[in-house]
């Protein structure tokens, strides 16, 4: 992050309590009583924050403050008095919510820009999450959408996402030029997008499908995303919420609507949350006052939202540890179920592990040169292993010597042994070299603790290995019934993933593969995922 200029801090103290200007895009924001420099810091009221989407109340120490950004990241900050005014330095806010300044000494301005942290794309629909509210153009030019985000600074270590067909392959994140932010969707038919959120926002929904109204501007133009139309959805009202609790492992949150509810789902596991859509929803008055305590829920947060032209309801489950969930609709009554998942609970030291390298024997896998997956897989899993018993687990390995082994036989190993969990380990290849990269978890079909699982292992995998996310997804598009190993399992209670560890193909990828302290990463994500499933430990 960028904050001051070395010249900036040498005028010292003789320039304690300027007043400044902090910009944000091109408008300034009002600060009553202006911003000040006071020699090491740019420091603003408490309210100015307001303007960026960044909540405020007194911490539990009257010399700090707690902000919450739009994205939901939180912490204290101290709070210094002039004047009588309470005001906080920019760059500690920054610090927790994201975001930079810079500074122009000679016009004494401050320029704000948000930080583009993330891009995902659930259920046919991107979101692009920002540190603030931002406003985004969108052109569309031969098979690309482009979204253009100015006063924006790309901080995302992923520079692509899978998406994976039919209607897009992929979303790439750039920085267009010095001041915004780019995202491509690259499309592999004519698509139909439209937004499903209102500007600004800290996070832009675009919806992606064919079934979508017109909302993509002619090859050249470009046009401001809040012109798209939403699929037209029949209105009906959010009548009221209630919470069941099934035991200190189980809760039901039960949404009663005046008539069948359009949802979508999606799900995080750093932190976990469960977010859900009701499109074309509206919040009757009194609705979003229910109680909402269980042991697994942290808090529930209902808003109304604008999906294009029309109205939406959303809820965010903020979970105290990663959980199994699923969602069911009937004509007046949607159910979200939310439980501890399959063999989670106590500790990893108590759970035994089956490691699949995936391959073997004849079985070579992707190639390049004279380097074989089989090889790579087997090196990744042993480093596994020696992570996995460092932690206490117990682990069996599918194969620990070049050995050839059927898809049925690898999973049949963990039904008979007992297995708790069943970790396949495989590295990625495709038809065009270098032109993919990155690491993509799978589970099998929609099972809800095999999903749990791979979110966990995936995000963990991601942040200790600082590698593209291609995201943790379903296998139901590989072979129309699933991966095979993963299939077998299915109905077992034992839940499973196999994690693809990097593109052979791929230079970059290739030669972190064959890097034993990147094996040594990969191990370290896959354990902290685990533990985060098992004993419900934040991931870092």
């Amino acid at each position: 992050m960028a904050f001051f200029l070395l010249a900036f801090l040498a005028v010292g103290c003789s320039r304690a309590e300027t007043p400044v200007r902090v910009l944000y895009g091109t408008t300034e924001l009002s600060c009553s009583p202006s911003a000040l420099y006071d020699g090491t810091n740019i420091l603003v009221p408490i309210s100015c924050l307001e303007a960026l989407g960044i909540s405020c109340q007194l911490g539990t120490d009257s010399g700090k403050v707690a902000v919450v950004a739009p994205n939901g990241r939180s912490g204290e900050v101290d709070v210094s008095e002039v004047s009588g005014v309470r005001m906080v330095a920019l760059d500690s806010v920054f610090r927790i919510t994201g975001g930079e300044l810079v500074w122009d000494e000679s016009k004494t301005a401050a320029q704000i820009y948000a930080h583009l942290q993330s891009v995902e794309f659930v259920d046919d629909t991107l979101k692009i999450n920002c540190s603030f509210p931002v406003k985004c153009t969108t052109h569309k030019w031969q098979n690309k959408f482009i979204v253009d985000i100015p006063g924006t600074k790309l901080a995302s270590d992923a520079r692509e996402v899978y998406i994976g067909g039919p209607v897009a392959a992929r979303a790439r994140l750039g920085q267009y030029n010095a001041d915004t932010a780019r995202v491509v969707i690259d499309l592999l038919q004519d698509a139909r997008l439209s937004l499903g959120s209102g500007m600004p926002s800290a996070q832009l929904v675009i919806f992606v499908g064919k079934n979508q109204p017109k909302s993509v501007p002619e090859e050249g133009q470009t046009s401001t995303a809040s012109s798209a139309l939403a699929a037209r959805v029949r209105p009906y009202l959010v009548e009221g919420l209630t919470l069941e609790s099934k035991g200190d492992d189980a809760f039901e949150l039960v949404i009663r609507t005046s008539a069948r509810a359009q949802v979508a789902h999606s799900y995080g596991a750093k932190p976990p949350e469960i977010e859900v859509v009701l499109k074309s929803a509206s919040l009757s008055d009194g609705a979003d006052q229910f109680d909402a305590e269980h042991p697994l829920l942290e808090s529930i947060r209902i808003s109304r939202v604008a999906l294009s032209t029309q109205p939406g309801v959303k809820l965010i489950l903020s979970l105290r540890r990663i959980v199994a969930y699923d969602v069911s609709v009937s004509e007046n009554v949607t159910k979200i179920r939310v439980r501890l998942p399959d063999r989670a609970g106590g500790t990893l030291g108590d759970k035994v592990v089956v490691i699949d390298p995936g391959h073997g024997g004849r079985e070579k896998g992707a190639r390049w040169g004279d380097v074989y997956e089989k090889d790579v897989n087997l090196r990744i899993a042993k480093a596994l292993k020696a992570a996995l018993e460092q932690a206490g687990a117990a682990v069996i390995m599918t194969r620990d010597d070049d050995t050839s082994l059927s898809l049925a036989a690898r999973a049949e190993l963990a039904i008979k042994k007992g297995a708790d969990f069943f970790i396949s380990i495989h590295c990625n290849s495709n038809s065009s070299p270098g032109s993919a990269t990155g690491i993509e978890t799978y589970y099998h079909m929609d099972e809800s603790s095999p999903k749990a699982l791979a979110y966990a292992v995936h995000a963990g995998v991601c942040c200790s290995a600082r590698m593209t996310d291609r995201r943790a997804r379903s296998d139901r598009s590989l072979y129309a019934s699933g991966l095979g190993v993963l299939r077998r399992l299915s109905g077992s209670g034992i839940p499973g993933v196999l994690i693809e560890c990097g593109y052979l193909n791929h230079p970059s990828d290739r030669s972190k593969l064959l890097d034993p302290t990147y094996r040594a990463k990969l191990a370290e994500g896959i354990v902290a995922g685990l533990k985060a499933y098992v004993e419900g430990v934040a991931l870092e």
